[in-house]
């Protein structure tokens, strides 16, 4: 069987690593045991000769050990990769065989259904806390990730989600299928003769409240993969409960190319879709200071919490990109603690 790599795959490919990189090493410094688990791992490798998702993430790790080997030559790292097909299993052990690992990597290959080789596994750890996870569950199709796994997994503390939301296939099969377990409730059938942009809005927003309400995640963000027709792909779904793994996953998405052929869109927010570019459009973050902070004082560590927490931007478009021009327009006043910028302390007074 041929494994090829489609395009799509190198958008998500791009977000993950540029994730990657930074949680492996955050992480890592600061727990004895870390996890990733990889939840429709597949064969390894692509027919064109591309790492796999499991391969990428085990390299990845693997450069930031060396690199920081006196740092982390005591910590664990614990990888579960899962995948259903034999074959593929089979070619997954054996490009991880072909790897050289420090002796501190645990990687386990189980052949079987994701759901129920996780849900085993939570049975086994029973009450214990779970490590820190990051749990990349990139399914095939509409089924195999019960909404109820996901919520049991970020029912552990320093657990994380970047689900793949198969957006295209549950519509195609929204008059045949009974998708009740993949969102963990009925509400989905509300949605069925919605057309166009508001059945995407629908059904995506509804996983995301899924998390927040029933699964109790505190932070969740969606973003759509776009091709040059301006058609969505697909969501990919991100949870965390730890406002720098937020953070993190918002910068890995600006800081991905597309190269043209695909856009990525933030779309949490319903009616602020943000698009990420090299040259965004940051008139929304300036609507949204102005209106989320309208006859206040409040200090730019403030802000900045709420550009993180509530909004698709980074701290780095805040200060040179959108408050500097705001001071110069007379629009904002500025008590800073030093001679220039917005150092730690600055008091920043909105208009009514």
């Amino acid at each position: 069987m041929t494994w090829e790599m489609p395009a799509h795959t190198r958008a998500k490919h791009v977000i993950l690593r540029n994730y990657l990189n930074a949680w492996f090493p955050i992480m890592a410094f600061t727990n004895p045991r870390i996890v990733y688990i990889d939840g429709f791992a597949g064969p390894g490798r692509y027919t064109g000769g591309e790492d796999g998702s499991p391969i990428m993430a085990l390299n990845i790790a693997n450069d930031i050990y060396n690199t920081h080997k006196a740092k982390l030559q005591n910590k664990e790292f614990v990888f579960l990769f899962t995948e259903a097909s034999k074959s593929n299993y089979e070619s997954l052990i054996e490009e991880i065989d072909d790897l050289t690992l420090p002796n501190n990597f645990k990687v386990m290959v189980e052949h079987g259904e994701f759901a129920d080789v996780l849900s085993d596994g939570l049975d086994k750890l029973g009450k214990n806390s779970l490590a820190p996870t990051f749990a990349f569950i990139d399914p095939f199709g509409t089924k195999g990730v019960p909404f109820d796994l996901v919520k049991r997994i970020m029912s552990y503390k320093s657990c994380e989600v970047f689900f793949n939301h198969m957006y295209s296939g549950v519509v195609r099969s929204v008059h045949t299928t009974d998708h009740t377990e993949l969102y963990g409730t009925d509400e989905w059938k509300e949605f069925v003769d919605l057309t166009g942009p508001d059945k995407h809005e629908a059904f995506t927003g509804l996983y995301a409240n899924q998390l927040n309400t029933e699964a109790k995640v505190k932070y969740v963000r969606t973003f759509d993969i776009r091709n040059t027709r301006n058609a969505t792909i697909f969501d990919l779904i991100y949870a965390t409960n730890n406002e720098i793994g937020l953070d993190k996953m918002k910068t890995a998405m600006w800081k991905a190319d597309p190269q043209g052929n695909f856009t990525f869109r933030d779309t949490t927010n319903k009616g602020q879709m943000v698009l990420f570019e090299d040259e965004p459009d940051l008139s929304p973050l300036r609507r949204e200071l102005l209106e989320n902070f309208a006859g206040k004082t409040v200090s730019i560590e403030t802000i900045e919490q709420f550009v993180i927490t509530e909004t698709a931007y980074l701290t780095s478009h805040i200060r040179r990109k959108t408050l500097t021009p705001l001071e110069k327009e007379g629009i904002i006043s500025v008590n800073r603690t030093g001679k220039s910028g917005f150092p730690s302390g600055t008091k920043i007074s909105f208009p009514s």
